[in-house]
């Protein structure tokens, strides 16, 4: 909770009583907070897509000497749906321009999921239709890769800026 906002604060005691906030300070007068540029984000999501990728590889080994090479390339292919999912979603997130407006940078997120979505139907349907993989390995190495890993990379973050302070 190092990066608290003190807005709500200010309009909690502003509704308190205090006179810190008044009813004549209005939207018009607010001014955004300079935010530092975090050098640390792009290269989270590096990270993110290497975790999937080892997860991935580790997964579809296991798999295949467990089982076989169907079922061993089917794990490997639902894993790299994922990956590319998440490539494609960290590229248009990191693509976007720095002066844009608040709304276009909102419209061009859900854009990107929206997309992002799409092709990892598509993914899928070509995948499942065309090479004809082997469902369950398929399913339990994309959910690997998209949910659990992401789950994990969830406390890095927090883990660094424990260490930068």
């Amino acid at each position: 909770m190092k990066h608290l906002d003190h807005r709500s604060t200010n309009q909690t005691q502003a509704s308190a009583g205090n006179s810190e906030f008044s009813q004549e300070d209005s939207i018009d007068d607010f001014i955004p907070r300079s935010m530092p540029v975090s050098k640390k984000q792009p290269g989270l999501l590096i990270n993110l897509a290497l975790m999937q990728a080892v997860a991935t590889v580790a997964f579809s080994l296991v798999i295949w000497f467990c089982f076989d090479s169907r079922e061993g390339l089917s794990a490997a292919f639902g894993g790299l749906i994922a990956m590319i999912g998440s490539l494609y979603s960290a590229g248009r997130l990191f693509t976007t321009k720095q002066d844009a407006s608040a709304s276009e940078m909102l419209a061009r997120f859900y854009a990107s999921v929206v997309l992002k979505i799409v092709f990892t139907l598509a993914m899928m349907v070509i995948c499942i239709t065309v090479l004809k993989v082997s469902l369950l390995p398929f399913i339990i190495a994309y959910l690997i890769a998209a949910v659990i890993v992401n789950w994990l990379m969830l406390l890095v973050p927090a883990q660094l800026d424990e260490v930068n302070e």
